[in-house]
């Protein structure tokens, strides 16, 4: 029973973290983030959550909390930097709300404003309460509140019927736990027609079906002009619109000649 009473004391103890940066990089520690803002030969500008402090070589101060000992400095320019002991001069989790403990890096110590909640990432405005806070209406969601905030995972599909999109015009399928929401073939009897005149071009239910005609003969499929008689239709059909007449002259100079 005297071993509990010496864990917690053990529990309270101030975490002791070595730690090095380059100037103008950051690292976070104890839910505070720690900038090395400037290195110097002899001497560095620490920064705690926007409170700074100048410390030399050898020397150690407490900053928002948190207690630096300046360990080391290999000064080279841009590329300098300070080697460092971290320790929490609070322990969060005791019930008071020490000199440099917030509601962003302990609230469980200091109190969240109001209508906000504690957890384990700070100070949180509540989503949900409840699993049923987070209800999406979407059948194949698993909806719960984690933290206060809601989470969605999708999950399966059990039947065609949980893969329904709502569009009319689509085939929906559960295939191996999967949704898949398939485009109509066609529509109307029009998007099947095919060139064969000796079948009938249906469209049943969104698929296209090919019945064939009895006693057709495919021969009596109309042939499509030639080409060059294409060619030679239209310009015809210019030459005659264009210039009426122009024929009917051209024979009556030819006539003239003889």
């Amino acid at each position: 029973m005297k071993k509990l009473p010496i864990l917690f004391l053990l529990l309270l103890l101030p975490t002791i973290s070595a730690l090095t940066l380059n100037q103008g990089e950051s690292l976070e520690f104890e839910n505070r983030v720690i900038t090395a803002k400037f290195v110097q030969e002899s001497k560095v500008v620490m920064d705690i959550d926007g409170e700074k402090s100048i410390i030399s070589n050898g020397q150690s101060k407490t900053i928002s909390g948190i207690r630096l000992s300046i360990t080391d400095i290999f000064y080279t320019g841009d590329t300098s930097e300070v080697s460092f002991n971290a320790e929490l001069t609070y322990s969060c989790g005791d019930g008071t709300c020490n000199e440099g403990e917030t509601m962003v890096n302990c609230c469980s110590d200091c109190e969240c404003a109001i209508g906000n909640q504690c957890t384990s990432s700070g100070c949180v405005l509540p989503e949900c309460f409840l699993d049923e806070d987070c209800n999406d209406n979407k059948e194949l969601t698993k909806d719960s509140c984690d933290n206060y905030k809601c989470k969605y995972r999708n999950i399966n599909c059990n039947s065609n019927s949980q893969c329904d999109d709502n569009d009319p015009d689509t085939d929906d399928f559960c295939t191996s736990g999967k949704c898949q929401n398939l485009p109509p073939i066609c529509k109307t009897d029009s998007d099947c027609e095919d060139p064969n005149p000796c079948t009938l071009d249906q469209c049943i239910n969104k698929d296209c079906q090919y019945k064939t005609i009895e006693n057709c003969n495919s021969q009596e499929k109309k042939e499509q002009p030639k080409e060059d008689e294409k060619q030679q239709e239209q310009i015809l059909k210019f030459t005659d619109e264009s210039h009426p007449g122009l024929f009917s002259r051209f024979f009556t100079w030819l006539k003239s000649l003889f």
